[in-house]
């Protein structure tokens, strides 16, 4: 065999490596963010006026959400973020209770890959009725 053969053949057998290592090294998987808001509308003779009551975020990036109260209504805010896997179904739950303005954080290692549902409301009192009920999606 030549030079020029054996060139090639290490050249090929060079890029076969180089590919195989670059599919084996698939990257993790990418979650999706969500984000929910909590929102009455009142309308009257001049128009309607849209009020935003609650805000809630999930982060696919650590796992996290958030729970902010936006009005200053004297209602508290609630949370419920949900998710299955092979232990079963999850909930966990966050209110707030100090006003417009005040937050509240989670965080929980939730599997890659598993659909996430968050549920923002309002509500009067710790008895109180849930109001303007909204719900987003993300991936762990």
């Amino acid at each position: 065999m030549n030079k020029g053969k054996k060139i090639r053949r290490a050249l090929t057998g060079l890029t076969v490596a180089t590919l195989a290592l670059t599919v084996s090294a698939a990257p993790a998987f990418a979650g999706t963010d969500a984000h929910a808001k909590s929102v009455s509308e009142n309308c009257g003779i001049l128009g309607c006026v849209t009020q935003l009551h609650a805000e809630a975020w999930f982060y696919s990036n650590g796992d996290h959400w958030k729970l902010c109260d936006s009005d200053a209504d004297g209602d508290r805010a609630d949370m419920s973020i949900t998710w299955e896997d092979s232990a079963g179904n999850h909930i966990m739950s966050l209110e707030v209770t100090g006003g417009q303005g005040a937050c509240a954080t989670g965080q929980h290692n939730i599997p890659e890959g598993r659909k996430v549902t968050i549920e923002v409301w309002h509500r009067n009192g710790a008895n109180g009725s849930a109001k303007d009920s909204r719900m987003a999606h993300g991936t762990a």
